[in-house]
């Protein structure tokens, strides 16, 4: 296991506050946090969290491996770095979001569950139409919003992600 840990929000959130301590996060998160989980929030700059943030190599090479398993559209900014700042330090990536944990499992980065079981296989996903059943090409950025997918551009339909078999 990785020496250094990178912390996923659910990590500042839900971990006893001495866990923290050394952990490497995003400056984004602390805005999320603050959103969240103010207590958390307001104490994060003492808790000995490391803040640091990933290059544009690695951030390329996560964004490259989430387009590949088609989890970008299910990611947010903070996701994609937290996923690069993993893959940039070597470091272990605590996380309870499959998605995160799948593109980890497909990076070679290792990754610890914070209180889920965490995955058992890595999945491919696509975007399908649930009205016509056609199939989208994943997006190029993270999603502003989870589960927000756009329309069709055949009929107009809602977009989901579904799992390639």
């Amino acid at each position: 296991m990785a020496d250094v840990l990178v912390l996923d929000t659910a990590a500042l959130i839900g971990w006893p506050l001495q866990r923290l301590a050394g952990g490497l996060v995003v400056a984004a998160q602390e805005e999320e946090l603050q959103r969240i989980s103010p207590d958390r929030g307001a104490i994060l700059d003492s808790l000995g969290v490391v803040f640091s943030e990933p290059s544009a190599e690695s951030l390329e090479q996560a964004g490259a491996a989430a387009k590949e398993t088609g989890d970008m559209a299910g990611l947010s900014n903070i996701d994609l770095a937290l996923l690069a700042l993993s893959l940039e330090r070597s470091a272990t990536l605590v996380t309870d979001d499959y998605r995160m944990q799948n593109i980890a499992a497909a990076l070679g980065i290792e990754w610890n569950p914070i209180a889920a079981v965490g995955i058992v296989e890595n999945w491919r996903w696509a975007l399908k139409c649930v009205g016509c059943g056609a199939t989208q090409s994943p997006p190029e950025q993270p999603s502003r919003r989870r589960g927000e997918h756009g329309n069709c551009p055949n009929c107009g339909t809602e977009l989901r992600l579904r799992r390639v078999r």
